[in-house]
């Protein structure tokens, strides 16, 4: 078996198809075409063949995870837990991982931050964030540190009390207490809150 020609793709110029005997048999990113030394004529066995469909098939995993992590900032166990629903061998989802983490495509502090911003601005509680951060993989290190970055709690507690009074229902102190309680907010920052609220 000999490659016969190779070829940049017209939608993707990072992948090349590879002919085998004149045939479309694979294709490989630039730098996997490189790092193999494939060039036309060389001469392949049935194991380089095989050696060559497997790293076709890790790189379109790889470029399928990419795009998926540009979408939004993720966490690393987001990222471990999408891999593992397309049932991909463990061995390659940590070689992704590790990847990623190191080109800090993905970095749960930065993550962190902005999942804490975004939720912040749905003025959700400091505590409803934590758990969510937790539940997503997050360090307990890293969650303490972003959560003592914002000091807005309490703002975004009178702005939600505020919104919600609006609303004929929430004129009644105690669905109001209970929705804000739902929403992690604690019964002595609520009280508070609200005392804060009746004065203004």
């Amino acid at each position: 078996m000999k490659i016969t020609k190779l070829s940049v793709q017209v939608k993707n110029a990072d992948r090349v198809n590879v002919f085998i005997d004149n045939k479309y048999t694979l294709s490989l990113t630039l730098n996997q075409i490189l790092e193999q030394k494939l060039k036309v004529g060389l001469e392949l066995d049935q194991p380089d063949v095989n050696l060559l469909q497997k790293l076709s098939q890790d790189g379109k995993v790889r470029a399928r995870a990419l795009e998926w992590v540009l979408l939004r900032p993720h966490s690393q166990k987001e990222l471990k837990q999408y891999l593992q629903k397309k049932q991909i061998q463990q061995e390659l989802i940590d070689s992704i991982c590790n990847e990623f983490v190191s080109k800090k495509y993905i970095n749960d502090k930065a993550f962190a931050y902005w999942w804490a911003d975004n939720r912040s601005r749905k003025l959700k509680s400091d505590r409803l964030i934590k758990l969510e951060l937790i539940q997503k993989g997050v360090d307990a290190q890293i969650v303490k540190q972003v959560i003592d970055d914002d000091n807005s709690q309490n703002n975004r507690l009178k702005e939600l009390i505020k919104q919600k009074k609006r609303q004929t229902r929430y004129q009644d102190q105690l669905k109001l207490k209970q929705y804000l309680l739902g929403k992690g907010y604690t019964y002595s920052d609520i009280a508070d809150a609200l005392a804060e609220d009746s004065t203004d």
